[in-house]
């Protein structure tokens, strides 16, 4: 496995990039909250990674909410920030939880806007499952939705706890 630190102070978060490790609990526990975790992803990325990483986070006793939006880039909505926060209220999550956002950029981007706006920011970590968030939209702490009058005109700039990035997804 290989592993690397961003370095943002406070902020900082560690990036594991390997074969096989969306399996794995030990890398997903120290990046969560005390609380509740709420996975994240869309309806491409669910049928192909979901089991996995269910299975990895009840290793770790959580209490696990799941979220499955519609694969695409119009779910990148402030509707469905609407429905993700709506669902973490309707939950009982409170500022202890964790979302996981488990797909490519766009889950990760909403999944990031929802954490950072959800009771004034909650943790999460990014669990790309393309090549291209695993070596851009997961790293930076850029997140967001779009708008009709433009693409990324509503967000944020907020950090992961960790990225888990699995090779084999």
């Amino acid at each position: 496995m290989h592993s690397l630190r961003v370095d943002l102070g406070q902020r900082s978060y560690p990036i594991h990039i390997s074969t096989g490790i969306l399996a794995d609990p030990t890398l997903f526990a120290p990046a969560l909250s005390k609380g509740p975790v709420a996975i994240i992803t869309d309806s491409n990325v669910a049928p192909l990674y979901l089991e996995t990483l269910q299975k990895a986070l009840k290793k770790l006793e959580k209490d696990l909410l799941v979220i499955i939006l519609p694969a695409g880039e119009e779910s990148k909505s402030l509707a469905n920030v609407q429905e993700i926060t709506g669902r973490l209220l309707s939950a009982g999550y409170g500022r202890d939880c964790t979302l996981c956002a488990l797909g490519g950029g766009v889950v990760g981007d909403i999944a990031g806007f929802a954490a950072a706006v959800y009771q004034r920011g909650v943790a999460y970590i990014q669990v790309p499952t393309t090549l291209l968030a695993m070596v851009d939209s997961s790293v930076g702490g850029k997140t967001g939705v779009n708008h009709p009058l433009g693409k990324n005109m509503i967000g944020a700039f907020y950090q992961p706890r960790a990225v888990i990035a699995d090779t084999d997804t």
